[in-house]
Parts: C-alpha cells; structure tokens; sequence
C-alpha cells in the first residue's frame, strides 16, 4: 500500500455498481513457462521474476535506485515463442485509479497468483 494514501475510495459492491466504473487501464497478464539459463522457469508477459537485492518496499519507500523498474511487465504480453528473460516484475498503478486484470493461462497447469499493495475486487 502506498504508505502516504488517504482514504480509501468505495468500492465496487458499496456505492459505485460494476459496469459504470471508468476503467483507466486494462492489463492482460499471460503465463507461460520456459528454459532460462538450464532451468524451468514460470513467467508473466515474459518475465521470470527473481528476488531483489533489496526488499520491494524499502526500495519504494527509501527511492533506491536500480531495484526495480515500472516498465518491466507491459500491459500486454508482447514477448514471442517460449523466451523468458529475468527481472523483478513491478507494475505501478495510480492512487484512485481503476484497473480491468485478465489473467490468460495457456498452460496445461495451474498458475497461482499473489497480488499485493492495493485492494482488489474480483469481478467474474
């Protein structure tokens, strides 16, 4: 969470009715999976990721440079074949903002999510 928000904005089931809330971004996150150096790895929109040498947060909150980067993951997946690359996958969203997630799995597995630092609602 952003550690200097103010309040909370409704949400979907209060005030506000699914359908009539202005989407301002839509992200189509796809899984798949690929050989990176030797090793099976599982990736979103091509990016495996890999544990930073900083905590995520303290990197946010200290702005220490070179930690991660917002433009890792696209909005859509654009990467081609198989080929996954390394990164640690942050992706920035606004204070208010409201955004439509597609999670596309073409794999014979189950992709399990973990989504953090904002208030989700799932919607179908």
């Amino acid at each position: 969470m952003n550690l200097t928000a103010n309040a909370a904005r409704p949400n979907p089931q209060g005030s506000f009715h699914y359908g009539t809330i202005p989407v301002l971004r839509t992200l189509q996150l796809a899984n798949s999976k690929s050989i990176v150096n030797g090793k099976l790895r599982y990736a979103v929109n091509g990016i495996s990721y890999i544990n930073p040498s900083t905590p995520l947060k303290l990197a946010d909150w200290f702005n220490i440079p070179g930690i991660f980067d917002l433009n890792t993951i696209k909005d859509v997946p654009s990467f081609s074949g198989n080929s996954a690359k390394l990164g640690t996958s942050v992706i920035g969203f606004t204070l208010h903002d409201f955004a439509e997630i597609i999670f596309q799995n073409n794999e014979n597995t189950i992709q399990s999510w973990h989504l953090d630092g904002s208030s989700f609602y799932v919607v179908g």
